[in-house]
């Protein structure tokens, strides 16, 4: 009876994760500001968007009163779905300032050069 020894190696480690980010951009793009901003707007907007969607189909529903189909959403759920919009487009709105204070500080660098 002969018995053969297998080693257990581990598997090389890769330079890069198998999973990224998820990101809308082409990876030349995930460093240029304008376009991580812009990026950043679509998803909020999305999420905006579905919100806001969703607390309009609520009010109709209660509207309508029927009790067959009631509202999905109670106070608690519509005060958070509000609080987030308003939040999220503070946010989009002060970094869009952001952009638009670097773009014109560039701008008065380009003209000074």
């Amino acid at each position: 009876m002969t018995s053969t020894k297998k080693s257990k190696q581990s598997p090389p480690i890769p330079d890069t994760a198998d999973l990224q980010p998820f990101s809308w951009l082409d990876k030349d793009l995930r460093s240029d500001p304008a376009a991580q901003f812009i990026a950043f707007a679509l998803d909020m907007s999305q999420g905006i968007h579905k919100c806001l969607s969703a607390l309009h189909a609520n009010t109709l529903l209660q509207e309508h009163g029927d009790p067959d189909c009631p509202p999905l959403l109670n106070a608690f759920d519509t005060d958070v779905m509000f609080r987030w919009s308003l939040a999220s487009t503070g946010t989009m709105a002060e970094k869009a300032q952001a952009c638009v204070d670097y773009l014109n500080a560039l701008q008065a660098r380009q003209r000074k050069a």
